[in-house]
Parts: C-alpha cells; structure tokens; sequence
C-alpha cells in the first residue's frame, strides 16, 4: 500500500466514527440511490454515555429527515415515523436493523463515494441538546450489509462523522 492509500484509508476510518460530548456514533453507512429516488434510508450505531433520546434531524441533501422504526403488527413488517428514538445510558443503539433516518425529498441522487451531511439533534433527560454533524460516504449497493434484508429495499443509507455543532 502506498502513502496515499494509507492516508485516505485513514481519513475514512476517522470519517466513520465521532464523538460529542456524552454521544459516540460509529458505522454509519448509506446505500446510492437510484436516479430520481425521492427517499433514502441512513443507518449508523448511536452510544450515548447517559439516558437520551434523538429529537430530530436535518440535511441539506433532503428537504426534510424523519426517525423511522420497523416493527411486526399482524404478521407483517411495518415502518412508522416517531417523535423520538430512545438512546439508553451506554446501550448501543443501531438505526438500520429495525429503526433509522429517512432523508424524504432528496435534492439529489446520492452517488458512490459522494458524502452526505447531516445534523443529529439528541435531548438527554435534564433538557439539554446537542447538535452532532455528520459527514457520510455513500456505499455502492451491496457495500451497505447493515441495511441490506431488513425491510429497507428501494432506499439508500449514508455512512460518516459526527461532530458537535
């Protein structure tokens, strides 16, 4: 491997974890979208250090963001958009195996290797947010195995960083 292979393999490792304050998020991952597909479907693992709850996203890619979970009702899978995602104090919550982010109203088609920036908004329990950037990489499909068989065909996810805003 040369330097230059080492440096952007470096870059992306960094790229798929972060950090702010009490909130970890590792492993976000998104599938690209087909040409005029409206919607796409981020996953990632969310560890909040104390109780907390995810209130809200945005991106610039999307008109607006939506929490989605996937539960049986009637011998069926079924997806609901919720206020809030509870994050328990040091559980590992994964948003594509069951619950993740719907980007509705993509402004664009989301590519192989383009990047995608979102913002989280997480409360914990004395009232207090924070705002977490995210930067996610776009998978090919077939790369994105978190998603992949669990009710998501049809939508893509993002992968990337956090930040506090």
């Amino acid at each position: 491997m040369n330097m230059r292979t080492l440096v952007g393999l470096g870059l992306f490792v960094f790229a798929a974890q972060a950090f702010a304050g009490d909130v970890a998020v590792t492993e976000a991952s998104a599938r690209a979208t087909a040409p005029g597909q409206e919607t796409a479907a981020v996953g990632m693992h969310i560890k909040a250090n104390r109780d907390a709850r995810l209130v809200g996203a945005s991106s610039p890619a999307a008109k607006h963001v939506e929490i989605h979970i996937m539960k049986h009702a009637n011998g069926m899978m079924e997806m609901r958009q919720v206020p809030s995602l509870v994050l328990p104090a040091n559980q590992e919550v994964v948003l594509g195996k069951g619950s993740h982010l719907m980007l509705v109203g993509l402004k664009h088609q989301l590519k192989p290797g383009a990047r995608v920036q979102l913002t989280l908004t997480i409360e914990f329990a004395d009232k207090r947010r924070e705002h977490l950037k995210v930067v996610a990489p776009v998978l090919a499909v077939g790369q994105d195995e978190d998603m992949s068989g669990h009710g998501m065909g049809g939508h893509s996810m993002e992968g990337g960083s956090m930040g506090s805003h």
